[in-house]
C-alpha cells in the first residue's frame, strides 16, 4: 500500500508517515498540559518531493511547530533517507481547532504556550 508499481514509496504514504510524527509531538505537548486534545482537522496540506524514496529506505519523519495562531496550528514536516540523510520530502500543514460542530474555536493559552515553546519535535 505504501509503494507504487516501481517499487517507490507512494506519494500518499508521506501523509501517513507526517500524521504519525504528529502524533508523537502532540502526546508530548499534551503530556505538558491539563486538559483534553482538540479537534483538529486539516484545512491546508502542502508537499514537495525532492528526493525518491524505495521500499527498502529506512526514514526519518521529523515534524515542529512553525506556527500557533488563535484558532489554527501550522506544523512543518521532513522525511530524510537515513543512509545518507537526503531530503526526500518537506511539507506543511494547518490544522483549525474546531468544537463538536465543527465550528473553528480558539486554542487555550496553554497548549499555545505549550506549542509555542519548541520543544518538542515529533518523529516517527
Amino acid at each position: 500500500m505504501d509503494t507504487d508499481l516501481s517499487g517507490r514509496i507512494h506519494y500518499t504514504a508521506a501523509m501517513r508517515f507526517f500524521e504519525a510524527a504528529e502524533h508523537a509531538l502532540m502526546r508530548g505537548v499534551m503530556d505538558s498540559v491539563d486538559e483534553a486534545r482538540p479537534l483538529l482537522p486539516r484545512v491546508h496540506v502542502e508537499a514537495d518531493y525532492e528526493a525518491v524514496l524505495s521500499w527498502e529506505d529506512e526514514i526519518d519523519c521529523t515534524v515542529r511547530v512553525a506556527s500557533v495562531g488563535r484558532t489554527s496550528i501550522t506544523y512543518y514536516y521532513e522525511i530524510t533517507r537515513v543512509e545518507d540523510q537526503a531530503l526526500a520530502v518537506k511539507g506543511k500543514i494547518v490544522a483549525v481547532a474546531i468544537n463538536d460542530e465543527g465550528k473553528s474555536i480558539p486554542l487555550s493559552r496553554s497548549i499555545r504556550t505549550a506549542l509555542s515553546q519548541d520543544k518538542f519535535i515529533g518523529i516517527a
